[in-house]
């Protein structure tokens, strides 16, 4: 990989390092020697460091992934507060606080269940070395999310039918009884 500087400016930040390293070094022995009374070694040494890209496709597939993923979150989860306030209203007989009440509720536990999992799915467990790969891997990510996003959706239709259920069967009328008996021979 070349170097990020000219070999002329290189040459001329060289010139200019050991005036500046004599002085940093000169600076830091005089504050050691005021506070320890020289009883160390100190000895300090300039290190270059050649700085390489940092955006690499393993962190661009990690960001994508995770913005991704968010908005995806955040979609379902605002698609589910809004139609499902009107479902959990006729389940309570018209009580709209205690409706909105479990709607938040179930909204949060939404949250706390996909971003959670979101973050633990993070690492991908291998390099990537190409563009293609951070592609294919990424796309093996936001499907895990979309597949856990539509069962936690479904497993919330299931909750509300069976609370709509219990709901309906409160207000059901008695069971008819019946007008007459089959009589019952015992052996």
């Amino acid at each position: 990989m070349p170097p990020l500087v000219s070999s002329r400016e290189q040459r001329r930040q060289q010139a200019h390092y050991p005036q500046l390293s004599k002085h940093l070094s000169e600076h830091v022995q005089k504050m050691l020697d005021s506070r320890f009374g020289q009883v160390y070694s100190a000895r300090v040494e300039r290190v270059q460091f050649l700085r390489g890209p940092i955006m690499t496709i393993e962190i661009a597939t990690y960001l994508l992934y995770l913005a991704i993923s968010v908005a995806l979150t955040v979609w379902v989860a605002r698609t589910l507060h809004k139609n499902g306030r009107i479902f959990l209203v006729d389940v309570f007989h018209g009580n709209e606080p205690l409706a909105d009440s479990v709607n938040h509720l179930l909204v949060v536990g939404f949250y706390l269940i996909n971003l959670g999992y979101v973050s633990l799915a993070l690492k991908l467990g291998y390099t990537v070395a190409t563009a293609q790969e951070g592609i294919e891997a990424l796309s093996v990510k936001v499907g895990t999310v979309l597949l856990v996003l539509g069962g936690m959706h479904f497993f919330n239709l299931f909750i509300f039918s069976r609370m709509r259920r219990r709901a309906t069967m409160h207000n059901a009328p008695p069971p008819v009884y019946p007008d007459a008996f089959t009589p019952v021979q015992e052996v």
